[in-house]
């Protein structure tokens, strides 16, 4: 199960595409969306998930053996697998938001610098002067 549109490819390359975090794919896609693909799982439920450490891995690269799965850090204890997808789709998305809505110019200097066909590690550190792990520490931490 995805919760991505293919929207991003016809962009970037294809190599580009593959080489960027599957948890940014799928969030992207999520907030564009409005919640699309993570509608089964609410913002408080995915922000306790979190708060349990229950979350989705940050990755700061795709992967070629796995194009569309989000890996979880820590899976969210008793959930069902398609639970699970749609958990991370859902802090994926929140994820992805909180990047746009925290610095909205450093999230489009981010974006520009991945339609440039830039590592997504690159990229962020372009917009956000920050590598992804402190700025998921600091969403976790406001997820509190």
């Amino acid at each position: 199960m995805s919760c991505r549109t293919p929207r991003l490819e016809g962009w970037i390359s294809t190599y580009a595409f593959v080489r960027l975090p599957n948890w940014f794919k799928e969030g992207l896609a999520v907030m564009a969306s409005g919640g699309g693909g993570a509608e089964f799982v609410g913002v408080a439920e995915a922000r306790a998930a979190v708060q349990r450490h229950e979350h989705i891995a940050i990755d700061d690269t795709g992967s070629l053996w796995n194009l569309s799965e989000i890996r979880f850090e820590r899976a969210p204890s008793g959930a069902t697998w398609s639970h699970a997808t749609v958990m991370a789709c859902r802090q994926a998305g929140m994820f992805v938001s909180y990047l746009h809505d925290a610095d909205g110019p450093g999230f489009a200097r981010m974006m520009n610098a991945i339609l440039d066909g830039r590592p997504f590690a690159e990229a962020v550190n372009a917009g956000y002067h920050q590598d992804v792990h402190s700025l998921w520490q600091k969403f976790a931490q406001n997820s509190n």
